[in-house]
Parts: structure tokens; sequence; C-alpha cells
């Protein structure tokens, strides 16, 4: 099998994960608010441990809403400087879509390496390609105030 025909198989294979999240986390969502825990069980979720930073086959389901969620918390860290952009990348690769770097890159139309250098702040890329990494979340590379002064 070529190359080319190898690459797009793993990118169609991503896709129909996600469509399959996609459509699981429907049908959880659709349950839950059908149920509502306890304040035990809440207090125990609460409790848990935060979600791994390393993505996997076997990543958890996120719906629609947790994704929105995760992003605009991630834009916003991302704006007060809590973190770089690489890392918010990562984190957004992991924690909305929770795919691994070979197949977010065969997503995007990037090597795996490009997308290891921008997560890990090495490297000075062009917008364009910028831009392509981060368009899975609706979102572009642009101009922002250093200071919150200025309106």
């Amino acid at each position: 099998m070529s190359n080319k025909a190898s690459t797009l198989e793993s990118a169609q294979e991503a896709i129909a994960r996600l469509r399959a999240n996609r459509r699981q986390a429907n049908d959880v969502a659709i349950e839950a608010s059908n149920h509502h825990p306890s304040p035990e069980v809440k207090e125990s979720h609460a409790k848990q441990a935060p979600l791994p930073q390393r993505a996997s086959k076997h990543s958890g389901r996120v719906s629609t809403v947790e994704r929105r969620q995760a992003i605009e918390g991630v834009t916003q860290r991302l704006l007060r400087g809590e973190l770089t952009q690489g890392q918010a990348l990562k984190t957004l690769r992991i924690e909305v879509l929770g795919l691994t770097q070979d197949e977010y890159a065969n997503l995007v139309k990037v090597s795996r390496k490009t997308l290891s250098d921008v997560e890990n702040d090495r490297g000075s890329y062009k917008t364009d390609i910028l831009d392509r990494l981060f368009k899975p979340f609706g979102l572009r590379v642009g101009i922002v105030p250093i200071s919150s002064r200025i309106k």
C-alpha cells in the first residue's frame, strides 16, 4: 500500500472515530439529561484526578458542550499568558479531539515533526501553518493586545 493511501486511510479512520465519538456523546448526553445523580455521586466525580496528558485510542468521550468549554478555557488561559501557543494546541488536541500526534498531523496535513515542534514551542512557523493547526478548533492566529488597558 502506498504512503499516500495509508495517510488517507488514517485520516478517514480518525474522522470515522470522531463521528462515532460524537454519536456516543449525544447518546450519553440524552441519557444524562434523564438522570440526575445524587450529591454523593457528584462529589465523587469532583474528586477524580484530571485527565491524562497523553492521547490514546481509549481517550474519554467528550460532548459538544464540553468541547466548547474546553476550547474557551484553553483560549482564555492562552490570552492570560498561562499557556504557550504550543501548550494550548497540545491541550486542545488531547482534551477536545483525543487524537495522537500522528492522527492529528494527518488530519491537518502537516508532518508529525512539525506538529511536535509547534506543541513543544520549537521553531518559528508561518501563520498559514499555525492557522491550519488551530482550524479544527475554530481558532486562528491573530494579534492581541499585550496589556488589558488597550481597548
